[in-house]
């Protein structure tokens, strides 16, 4: 037990009482044991050094002018900065009413006088002892907290990895499949409609074979951001692989004419007229989410991709405009 004690010269004790003969005896008791030993004449010297610097341990006296012993406590368990600042109280009072009181005011022990110096040294001991556990296991919770956290935000940022594309920052396919299924139920379950989109990069093959494959990826990049802006927080964008992507669109609106070709094209003309890379042109299948019907997630993605498809012959017909 005592291979827990800080070194008695690294531990400070304030002795409060107004009396010069007790001052000194207790002094001499607790030097004789290399503490560090302060001396206070009444509370309010007591309180002023307290505050300047909290000691590891107070002795306080009861009865005190103008301030007695319980009056101090009470200001010392009212302060943060002091609260947990152990007092034993020391008085001549034997009565169980004048212990009882002390307790309750947040006193720690009871010693009373005259002075036995070996009670005195073991209640000191004692009190420093339950002080430094208190202090260690304080610690220990705290770095035992501090490791949680850390453990958990490792914990989550590998959950995110296994559902991030790690070129665009959108959801991967186990993302989104784990995503949409979810809302897929919860859209069901609240009848809300909802719309299942896939858009594909056109062109992505031409631009990687003339310009190089970094461009390809930041052409992906650059589809991925627009797609962001695109569509709301709410919404899930994902990265399929390769140049696909899809989208789950809680319809909370009901509307099914909603224009998303439309608002999309608007986005990628902005960015077309903006940037210095590669022209961008996306494909867009939209479909729309049928309530009374338990089709799978799979296949009505699977519809919007034929839709996508359908969109991109459509565009192939008209004058294409230069990837580059």
């Amino acid at each position: 037990m005592t291979a827990l004690f800080k070194l008695a010269a690294q531990t400070n004790i304030l002795i409060v009482d107004d009396t010069p003969d007790n001052l000194r005896l207790l002094a001499k008791i607790l030097e004789s044991q290399g503490y560090i030993v302060r001396k206070a004449l009444n509370g309010r010297m007591a309180l002023q050094g307290i505050q300047r610097d909290p000691p590891s341990l107070i002795l306080l006296d009861i009865n005190m002018p103008e301030m007695n012993g319980y009056e101090v406590c009470q200001k010392l368990k009212a302060s943060e900065a002091s609260a947990q600042i152990p007092v034993i109280f020391i008085s001549a009072l034997e009565r169980v009413e004048n212990k009882v009181r002390a307790f309750e005011l947040g006193g720690v022990d009871y010693i009373t006088k005259p002075f036995q110096e070996q009670e005195v040294l073991m209640r000191v001991k004692n009190q420093l002892l339950i002080q430094q556990q208190r202090q260690q296991l304080l610690e220990q919770n705290q770095r035992l907290e501090h490791e949680i956290q850390e453990r958990l935000r490792a914990e989550a940022e590998v959950r995110q990895l296994s559902v991030t594309d790690e070129l665009t920052g959108l959801y991967n396919r186990r993302g989104f499949f784990l995503l949409a299924n979810q809302q897929l139920r919860i859209a069901r379950r609240t009848q809300t409609s909802y719309f299942i989109l896939f858009a594909d990069l056109d062109g992505l093959k031409k631009i990687n074979d003339t310009l190089g494959h970094e461009m390809g990826d930041r052409v992906i990049v650059d589809a991925a951001q627009i797609l962001k802006q695109t569509f709301r927080e709410a919404d899930i964008v994902a990265r399929l692989g390769g140049d696909e992507f899809a989208l789950f669109i809680p319809n909370f609106s009901g509307d099914s004419s909603i224009d998303f070709h439309g608002r999309l094209q608007e986005n990628i003309d902005r960015f077309n007229q903006q940037s210095e890379r590669a022209y961008i042109s996306i494909s867009l299948g939209v479909e729309f989410g049928d309530l009374n019907n338990e089709v799978l997630l799979e296949q009505l993605l699977a519809k919007a991709d034929k839709l996508m498809y359908d969109h991109k012959r459509t565009k192939c017909c008209l004058n294409p405009q230069p990837f580059f």
